[in-house]
């Protein structure tokens, strides 16, 4: 399988963040980036235009028509979902979305709950993301995160927010092919304790569809399989035609 990872930095800077994201919105796009071979960015001062981003969408369907395999972490209901509004390609963008192969979602829907980036990294023995970063001034960043991009990058600190997203394309990447040769998203508990979800394959969002849901009764407040998709037009439709054509379950055990 040819591989490609995608992902996005937020351009709006908010303060004191909680909640929904996109309660936010607009939020912008200051850059964004793929890896395979090698990586490709696209980014704008102060941020990436609606034609920008239109570009972006349409070179990302090159590569799907070239044979490429989208991988993301959180990208059905975060990073396509942000270029859809950007680049107002809704129905562009959630074919790309429902055809990709979101990691997050293989444990998310398996599991009944999210799981950072960071603890499958470790978990697989690739790292982390990117905690240190050099800015401008010789001062260095020692923990870094993504709710700090945008406020570096108004101030012009380009080179390590494009640093801090190259990390994450590159090790999204590498963990993409981790879980295609082990079969398994593996990370520790907050415990200390070793857990995994075993993966017979990558599968597309459309795909993960298929997983039985899990007990979640025991939740406040868990996560709707719907809520990743709702933003895609006739999301329903063409999730249920997916579900008809295939009734046999993957088995996630």
């Amino acid at each position: 399988m040819k591989l490609i990872s995608f992902d996005i930095e937020i351009s709006k800077v908010i303060d004191n963040f909680s909640g929904n994201l996109f309660e936010h919105s607009p939020l912008g796009i200051s850059c964004s980036a793929v890896a395979h071979d090698e990586v490709k960015f696209w980014q704008g001062v102060p941020q990436l235009t609606k034609e920008e981003n239109q570009k972006t969408v349409h070179d990302l369907m090159t590569y799907a028509k070239e044979g490429y395999t989208f991988v993301t972490w959180n990208g059905c209901g975060f990073d396509f979902r942000l270029l859809a509004d950007e680049s107002d390609m809704v129905e562009e963008c959630g074919e790309l979305a429902l055809n990709h192969i979101d990691l997050m979602l293989l444990v998310t829907f398996k599991k009944g709950w999210f799981l950072g980036l960071d603890k499958a990294l470790k978990g697989a023995g690739i790292g982390s993301k990117v905690h240190e970063l050099e800015l401008k001034n010789g001062e260095m960043l020692y923990d870094m995160n993504g709710g700090m991009a945008p406020k570096l990058w108004a101030e012009g600190e380009h080179d390590a927010v494009l640093t801090y997203l190259r990390g994450d394309v590159e090790q999204t990447l590498a963990l993409a092919k981790d879980i295609e040769k082990t079969h398994k998203i593996r990370w520790t508990s907050g415990r200390g304790k070793p857990q995994s979800v075993s993966v017979p394959h990558l599968m597309t969002v459309k795909e993960c569809f298929n997983i039985p849901k899990p007990d979640t009764s025991w939740m406040s407040s868990p996560p709707e399989r719907e809520d990743f998709v709702r933003w895609i037009p006739d999301w329903e439709k063409k999730i249920s035609a997916l579900l008809t054509a295939n009734n046999t379950q993957f088995s996630f055990f």
